[in-house]
Order: structure tokens, then sequence, then C-alpha cells
């Protein structure tokens, strides 16, 4: 049964049922909420393509140390002057931080190494690593070795032509 407003003038209107109105604006509030979160979900995953490049530690640590993300299958950690490729690792995007446990090493030795790594920005990441010790959730000013690492830019290669 419909509700009527009466207007000044005498004559009345029929407006939407109460319930009904209701509902409609129910529904718009749910479907907002429901596109946000599906949009603010999938844009913030992150994949390894964001992590390819060069990332060199930052701040009084630097040793001249960085991390090389070729492609899925080539990861190289470069540390006081050495080049260890990665053997064996394991990231984990569903957590956050991401986990990201590998392998390296020499002929006669590997280490295993746990750590938490954070995507700041496309030119920063967050990373802990935990050598022989159990990693914790989240970042941990108590355990671990702390790093920021920034985005190496790209060479440019220059060309020499002659005529």
């Amino acid at each position: 049964m419909p509700i009527y407003l009466h207007q000044m003038n005498g004559t009345k209107s029929a407006l939407l049922p109460l319930k009904k109105n209701k509902f409609m604006k129910r529904m718009i509030v749910v479907t907002g909420i429901l596109v946000f979160l599906g949009t603010t979900g999938f844009g913030q995953q992150k994949k390894l393509k964001d992590l390819i490049g060069r990332w060199d530690i930052v701040g009084e640590q630097n040793d001249s140390a960085s991390l090389e993300i070729i492609d899925s299958s080539t990861i190289i950690l470069n540390y006081m002057g050495e080049k260890k490729k990665i053997i064996d690792y394991k990231i984990d995007f569903q957590k956050s931080p991401i986990w990201f446990d590998f392998s390296t090493g020499d002929s006669s030795s590997t280490v295993a190494v746990k750590s938490l790594l954070e995507i700041m920005n496309d030119s920063m990441i967050k990373w802990q690593l935990f050598v022989d010790e159990d990693r914790t959730d989240h970042f941990s000013s108590t355990k671990g070795e702390l790093y920021y690492l920034r985005k190496a830019k790209p060479a440019i290669g220059t060309a020499i032509v002659a005529n």
C-alpha cells in the first residue's frame, strides 16, 4: 500500500513504500562497498614482476650490497664483493609482510635464509633477514637484520656510430 504525501495545495502524491525505499538504499551501499573492496584488494596484490630489477641497500649498512631479480629463475645476491646466486626460493605474496625464503651458497656450504619483505613503493622495499634464527610474523627490532633497498635506475647504453 503506497504512502501519500499531502502537498500544501491540497493534492496528494504517492511515494514508494518505505520498506522498498530502505532496501534500495541498502543495496546501493552494499554494492558500493563491494566494488571498493574489490578494486583495492586486487589493486594491492603484488607479484614477482613488481620486484624485477636491481635493488641496492641504502644507509649505513650499504657495504656495496644489492639484490638483483632478473626473472623467476635468476636471483642474485651481491654482498661485500661476492655474487651469490639464490639456489632455491619460496615467496608468499599472500602474507603481509611477504615471506621470502631462500638458500644460497657455494660448493662447500649452503645457507638457508628466511626473510620478510615489504614493497613500500615502486622504488623502495623493506627487507628483514633471519639467518640461523626463527622468522617473526612481522618486522622486529630485536631479531634479524633489517635493510632498506632502493631500486637502481637502469643503465642507459650508448652506442657510438662511426661514419
